[in-house]
């Protein structure tokens, strides 16, 4: 699960073609360059076609939404289709111009793609606009999802969800030894001490899989680096490199994970686990932390223990922290748009405004035992113990996400430098100027890149 969404969030979309253009009719016997209005060659009513992706989230929602949204519009009907396969169904209808819904809610590399190239409506005002729960989006997007979903500016969606990802512990087993979670990194610091006198390690993670460590290099990057670090990194300009990447933020963030595997906090074998092998162990108590995310419960629902529970929480901040403060890595899973061919736009907005209230943002987490991607209350819904902490920890605390630039060079550092310090192959010193030194070429060869596009 984490990997696909790994790829998504560092992955380059290019933005390709010209703003597209639409031409429609007016129904009389002059063509007309305006689109009709809607609902005016149907007698005031109004079909919003409305495709989605139909994964692991399920269909349950959008039933409800096409239910509720009826009965508060009485002259629309919303027309459902999902699929398993819709972001591969949907791109060659959007980009010809064929057989295009209203809205559409699929994997949000598509909108950073789409948007650019005039495919989809610009929503940036809608941001601002109320709800009809009295709030506005901007008021209740997340900060990291709000910068996900930002194109050059502009605002071409809503987010679907959000899944975070941070230390998830063994409730019972902290209870049961008088332990809490640390806020600060010199409490982690001390804890894992006391876990290790107690027969147990402290962490384990997806050995095979470095990019399990990511979440807690980002959230290091931000609490060490400040947000201008963060920007930096994502957004570079060519005088940035290759001094970039002796910045003190790496430093202190690869200083901080060689600590974790020279003071043995993880898991004897755990490079050799793979995802459900390390989750396992975790389950069984062998390790009192693993470095997860919010589908851990879900992805091993058949094998959790009866009364075994768990709670996510944010990194927490070394005491030299720039950003003082605890922080989740946080990712955006999909996002609702209009493209820009719909004659219904207003009744689409109404639509992804609807489905961004208190009310549905609640039902969402309740029908699919996720997040959507907004501040909201999760009192008195029937979900998870660990799902409410997940969301709740994500409403708290500090998240961050790294949302690449197309020049940005998304893989310095990437897995190789993680994978060095984890195996001990590489000291901080060494991965730090392997990347300092690869740097340069990598930004020429990214730049050919982009000028080919």
């Amino acid at each position: 699960m984490f990997k696909r969404l790994i790829t998504l969030s560092l992955s380059l979309v290019m933005a390709s073609g010209l703003l597209a253009g639409c031409s429609g009719s007016s129904g009389g016997k002059e063509p007309s360059t305006a689109a009709p209005q809607e609902g005016e060659n149907n007698g005031g009513k109004v079909t919003l076609k409305v495709a989605f992706f139909q994964g692991g989230y399920g269909d349950a929602w959008f039933k409800w939404l096409k239910e509720e949204f009826e009965k508060e519009n009485q002259n629309v009907t919303v027309e459902l289709e999902g699929n398993p396969k819709m972001n591969d169904i949907i791109q060659p209808r959007i980009e010809a111009n064929t057989n295009v819904p209203d809205v559409v809610f699929v994997d949000d590399s598509l909108m950073r793609k789409w948007g650019p190239a005039g495919k989809l409506v610009d929503l940036t005002d809608m941001y601002n606009e109320k709800l009809p729960d009295g709030k506005t989006i901007e008021e209740k997007i997340t900060d990291s999802t709000d910068k996900s979903m930002d194109v050059f500016g502009k605002k071409y969606g809503v987010p679907l969800a959000q899944l975070s990802q941070g230390i998830i512990y063994n409730v019972k087993m902290f209870e049961d030894n008088g332990w809490n979670f640390p806020s600060t990194w010199e409490e982690l610091e001390q804890l894992a001490e006391q876990i290790k006198a107690k027969g147990i390690a402290p962490l384990i993670y997806p050995g095979q899989y470095p990019y399990y460590l990511f979440p807690f290099g980002h959230a290091s990057y931000l609490q060490y680096g400040g947000p201008e670090f963060i920007e930096k990194l994502a957004n570079p300009t060519e005088a940035d490199i290759p001094g970039l990447y002796e910045d003190p933020a790496f430093k202190r963030t690869f200083t901080l994970l060689d600590q974790m595997f020279k003071d043995k906090w993880m898991l004897d074998g755990t490079l050799a686990l793979n995802h459900t092998e390390s989750q396992m162990e975790f389950l069984r108590g062998k390790a009192a932390m693993i470095l997860n995310g919010a589908w851990l419960e879900n992805e091993m629902k058949d094998s959790i223990p009866e009364g075994f529970q768990m709670k996510m929480m944010p990194f927490p901040p070394a005491k030299d922290a720039v950003v003082h403060e605890p922080v989740l890595e946080s990712l955006t899973s999909g996002f609702g748009g209009i493209p820009s061919v719909s004659n219904n736009i207003e009744t689409a907005k109404k639509f992804l405004q609807f489905s961004s209230t208190e009310e549905a943002n609640r039902r969402f987490t309740e029908l699919t035992g996720s997040s959507r991607a907004f501040t909201y209350s999760v009192e008195g819904l029937n979900i998870s113990d660990f799902t409410k902490s997940a969301i709740e920890a994500t409403n708290k605390y500090k998240t961050v996400a790294l949302i690449y630039a197309p020049q940005a060079i998304t893989d310095s550092p990437g897995i190789d430098a993680y994978a060095a310090i984890a195996a001990r192959s590489k000291t901080v010193e060494e991965v730090i100027q392997a990347n300092v030194k690869a740097a340069p070429d990598k930004w020429k060869e990214n730049q050919k890149l982009i000028n080919t596009k």
